[in-house]
């Protein structure tokens, strides 16, 4: 659970932007709807959290445990993903466009409708994870593992494959 009590996790969402919460524990947190963005969570702890719709655009969270995390319908657009673990993640209809999630661990991973648009995943594991209906075009998914991906009615063109190659 967070390290932090839900009147100090308040206090901290009403305060100046942008917030330095890098290496933070909020585990578990509530922040559902949390104007976060611009935030550094550099490796912070946010695993479990609710952050449905939260707006986490252009926000930094590069190392940060989101494994198990409900992020349905947030804001993550330009983010800062790289070595983040997102397994079992929930990112139905999420905005991750021109985000960066480099060697990011989405494992099991719920993309459901999310748009994708221009977001790198080189070197990602998403294996398992369900891309249905989501938006890649012009992904980059260069070196990524995709076994056992769910790729129904998802939109590539212009992503790039894992082999280099370019989807038509």
């Amino acid at each position: 659970m967070s390290d932090l009590t839900p009147w100090q996790i308040y206090d901290l969402l009403n305060r100046k932007k942008p917030l330095w919460l890098n290496g933070s524990n909020l585990s578990g947190a509530h922040l559902r709807k949390a104007e976060l963005a611009e935030a550094d969570l550099e490796g912070a702890n946010l695993s479990g959290a609710n952050l449905s719709g939260a707006n986490l655009s252009f926000a930094n969270l590069n190392g940060a445990n989101l494994e198990n995390a409900d992020l349905s319908y947030a804001n993550l657009r330009g983010c800062m993903l790289d070595d983040a673990n997102l397994s079992k993640a929930n990112l139905y209809e999420a905005n991750l466009r021109d985000a960066h999630l480099v060697r990011a661990n989405l494992t099991e991973a719920n993309f459901t409708d999310a748009l994708l648009h221009q977001t790198v995943l080189k070197d990602a594991n998403l294996q398992n994870a369900n891309l249905e209906g989501a938006h890649l075009r012009g992904a980059n998914l260069y070196q990524a593992n995709i076994d056992g991906v769910n790729l129904t009615n998802t939109q590539l063109r212009g992503a790039m494959k894992p082999d280099g190659d370019i989807y038509e």
